[in-house]
């Protein structure tokens, strides 16, 4: 069965006029090599989605009006000129909204509101740039439980994105930290095993994982 490619992201908080169109150079995946965007999660749809896909779009919208306006003003049009240009075919754009608290209660309602929307038979792509600390503890989380709960559901791609305006000379860039989520499972099977060198063991299983998704892109 064909799965439906969808995209998770996170809308920033960002005052109007402060949130720049920058060009993330790639690090690690050569797929995201991409012009300038507000937002990570343009390079992947751009990378990974082929002309005549079928995708969705899950978006997480704080409350506030900053984050509305990064929504309606910037994120939207990215969209849809995207999907325009590479003749995709939108079959959900779905906004997850939470409140602007940290407290457990919102945290646990923003994993089960992730994981409400996420279907069977799907390719899972996320950024994992904006938002408070937790939020992309949360996002990962809902991934990983997805991965293990949902019927022929997999996670294709995580980035971050690092960009400071003041600093020429910081890495900046877009980072695929896919193994980052993958090792995490990996840690936990090790230790239910009692591994004696886990990093050897987790360094040997990610080389593994990266070799097999260069056959399946291939």
């Amino acid at each position: 069965m064909t799965k439906t490619k969808t995209f998770i992201s996170i809308i920033p908080f960002q005052g109007k006029d402060m949130l720049k169109a920058v060009t993330y150079p790639p690090h690690g995946n050569s797929r995201l090599q991409y012009g300038e965007t507000r937002f990570p999660i343009i390079p992947v749809i751009n990378g990974y989605a082929q002309e005549g896909d079928a995708i969705r779009i899950i978006v997480i919208l704080t409350d506030g009006e900053n984050f509305q306006h990064n929504y309606n003003t910037y994120f939207v049009p990215e969209v849809e000129a995207l999907v325009e240009k590479k003749n995709l075919q939108l079959t959900g754009f779905e906004i997850i909204r939470t409140p602007d608290r940290e407290d457990i209660d919102t945290q646990l309602r923003l994993f089960r509101d992730i994981n409400d929307k996420i279907r069977d038979n799907e390719e899972l792509y996320a950024c994992i740039t904006y938002g408070t600390k937790p939020t992309p503890i949360i996002e990962s989380m809902a991934l990983n439980y997805a991965v293990q709960n949902k019927t022929n559901t997999t996670v294709g791609c995580i980035v971050y994105g690092r960009y400071f305006h003041d600093d020429i000379n910081c890495n900046n860039g877009i980072y695929d930290t896919t193994a980052l989520f993958r090792m995490d499972r990996i840690v936990n099977e090790l230790a239910k095993k009692k591994v004696k060198n886990p990093e050897r063991a987790i360094r040997l299983m990610l080389d593994f994982a990266l070799e097999q998704d260069g056959d399946d892109n291939e």
